[in-house]
């Protein structure tokens, strides 16, 4: 595994005391993680754009909002772009190839939660679990989509993504689609994941949806209402334990389990769904619960070994805690590892068959 000397926030610390620009794309709360490191190690930042038809009368952090060509005319190619947020919209990332063509264009990598930034320390304090991590993955595709997403995420560099980027028939063409039982989708959004996997399964019993968001419950079931097998639509956040938390009323695909906020939703776990019938498959994109619900899958996990999809992207530690986690289930499983285009090291999944 390939060895750091610097990483992305040491590279803009040493960059902006040359003299050199440090300019944000995009506003929100990617923007609001990254300007809280670059304060922390003092980098200013010289201006802020929004993407055409974004840029309307408005300031961001004081800042005021320009479009890329107002602050090109002022920095010109000496500027360093940072990507604040993430996307996989063909248009998005083109636009971005277009930035790149014109400057020096980084996608910081802030955890989508927690609060573990995967900067060069946290690369070299778990380096050993990384490196075990990638000792088990089962083909070279994953190797390199391991070593790339980890340089992706310490240099911001985003040619690594496109190295190791494939399309999604590729990546779920790792899975037996003939294997008998339910499918369990967890954080199943507007049923955009039902419908994909619904016709490759030729086998499948049911499927259960679980998804959190009132507003999405509502698309999801619009959107699987004629499909040709019985779904359970589960309101609910997925977790090691059955119960309630408090969460915030109709936050969009972005919802997690939040304490004090205007609802109760339930918790459910994988053994309480399951409940000893045959598993299929489990998706899971759960929005950094992802080690909370293999806790609360561990019996269906260990006694069905279902195919399984996991994101790991939201938390820094993803990368070696959800393998490490599965393998001390089941240690059956072949590991596989895939990453579908997305800017910054989003949409990137361990596949366990």
């Amino acid at each position: 595994m390939k060895t750091f000397n610097s990483d992305l926030w040491q590279y803009l610390t040493h960059m902006s005391s040359d003299g050199r620009p440090i300019v944000l794309y995009g506003t929100g709360d990617g923007a609001d993680k990254i300007i809280r490191v670059l304060e922390n190690v003092n980098v200013p930042i010289s201006g802020i754009f929004a993407s055409p038809g974004f840029v309307r009368n408005r300031s961001f952090h004081d800042i005021k909002v320009e479009s890329f060509e107002d602050c090109y005319a002022r920095f010109g190619d000496t500027m360093i772009i940072l990507m604040c947020f993430g996307s996989s919209r063909p248009e998005v990332l083109s636009y971005a190839d277009f930035l790149r063509s014109k400057c020096e264009l980084y996608a910081p990598d802030v955890p989508v939660y927690g609060n573990n930034l995967f900067d060069l320390n946290f690369y070299n304090s778990n380096y050993d679990a990384l490196l075990k991590v990638r000792s088990l993955l089962a083909d070279e595709a994953s190797v390199k989509t391991f070593d790339d997403i980890i340089a992706a995420r310490l240099t911001g560099d985003v040619s690594y993504l496109k190295d190791c980027e494939v399309s999604q028939e590729e990546s779920d063409a790792l899975l037996n689609t003939s294997r008998e039982g339910l499918m369990i989708d967890l954080g199943a959004y507007n049923g955009d994941t039902v419908l994909r996997y619904r016709p490759m399964f030729s086998s499948l019993t049911g499927i259960i949806a679980v998804e959190p968001d009132s507003r999405n419950m509502r698309k999801l079931r619009e959107n699987t209402s004629e499909l040709d097998i019985n779904i359970d639509h589960i309101q609910a956040f997925i977790s090691d334990k059955e119960g309630s938390v408090m969460s915030d009323r109709n936050l969009g695909r972005g919802t997690s389990a939040a304490k004090g906020n205007k609802i109760e939703i339930p918790t459910v776990t994988i053994d309480g769904l399951v409940n000893n019938r045959p598993v299929a498959f489990i998706k899971f994109d759960v929005e950094g619960s992802e080690l909370e619900a293999l806790n609360g899958g561990t019996i269906s996990i260990r006694n069905n070994k279902p195919m399984m999809c996991v994101a790991c992207y939201h938390r820094s530690e993803d990368l070696f805690a959800l393998p490490l986690k599965v393998l001390n289930i089941n240690p059956d499983y072949k590991v596989f590892m895939r990453h579908t285009p997305s800017i910054p090291a989003w949409d990137t999944y361990f596949y366990f068959v």
